[in-house]
């Protein structure tokens, strides 16, 4: 196989004859405070896991607690909570962030192959794992012993996209299920990085052979 609400809300004033009671009245003001409340929020959860993220990578994720993440912090223990009910809510969030990395990466141009584009996904995985090695490691060691998290492997929007505008361009093979595609690319990644960090020193560059490997899956193993 070769892989080549939104709701509009206007403001009507219904008279009174209609007498359908009163409805919610929406002012700019009260959208500027729900958007101030939701960025407020994210810059707390931002706050409280870049604090956990540096109490993992001192003293071990096993051995970080909910106390010692809410004192980092500044913050009260609840808070914590509030935003990230269990600790390994910090797990998820951590992967998240990157996967949202790869959405925030510039588009070349709107011609670019999706291939290309999987090929720079690659890179930039890499380019993360080698920029926090150590918390990387650490934290998918001890992610191994979460019952819970080693169900969750959830895939990189940005790459199922890009699968789904290659085989809509006629680039990759329409007949190919996307989300089997896009698993197929996320368990070479894991695997690759897995075999990578388990070494004190780096056993090969990352970058390389994700980028062997992937290679090797756009262009298939059958001779035309």
């Amino acid at each position: 196989m070769t892989l080549s609400r939104m709701s509009t809300c206007m403001g009507c004033s219904l008279g009174s004859s209609l007498n359908l009671g009163s409805r919610p009245t929406f002012t700019e003001g009260g959208r500027m405070t729900q958007g101030r409340r939701a960025a407020q929020r994210e810059r707390m959860r931002a706050r409280l896991l870049a604090a956990a993220l540096e109490l993992f990578g001192k003293y071990g994720y096993d051995a970080t607690t909910i106390d010692q993440i809410a004192a980092k912090a500044d913050v009260a223990r609840q808070t914590v909570l509030n935003h990230y009910p269990h600790k390994r809510d910090f797990m998820r969030a951590w992967g998240q962030d990157r996967r949202d990395q790869l959405l925030r990466l510039p588009e070349v141009d709107g011609t670019e192959p999706a291939a290309e584009q999987l090929r720079r996904y690659f890179a930039a995985l890499a380019a993360m794992n080698e920029q926090e090695r150590e918390l990387t490691g650490m934290l998918r060691a001890s992610l191994r012993h979460d019952e819970v998290l080693v169900q969750e492997k959830p895939v990189p929007q940005a790459v199922l996209t890009a699968i789904r505008r290659g085989q809509a361009r006629g680039e990759f093979d329409p007949g190919a299920e996307p989300e089997l595609v896009a698993e197929v690319l996320a368990a070479i990644y894991s695997d690759t990085l897995s075999r990578w960090l388990i070494p004190a020193e780096r056993p090969f560059d990352l970058a390389k052979l994700l980028a062997v490997k992937l290679d090797l899956v756009l262009r298939g193993l059958v001779a035309r």
